[in-house]
């Protein structure tokens, strides 16, 4: 299976150091479908990054699972 595209932020407002960003390390189990700066884009997603966006207020057009092998 694929490698998770999402990414999440460190560091930053209230914390000490630099914005830090890192890839997600789990394994996509969907392809997720979202709409960013006006077109849609499709990555490789886990549950987490899934619900992340979701609570992010992300606008999720189509969640699809991965096949398994």
């Amino acid at each position: 299976m694929p490698q998770c595209e999402g990414f999440r932020r460190y560091g930053g407002a209230f914390t000490l150091g630099p914005v830090k960003w890192e890839q997600c390390k789990e394994e996509a189990e969907f392809t997720i479908t979202v709409e960013q700066d006006g077109k849609p884009q499709t990555l490789p997603c886990c549950k987490t990054c899934w619900q992340e966006a979701i609570t992010a207020g992300i606008r999720v057009l189509k969640i699809e699972p991965l096949p398994v092998k």
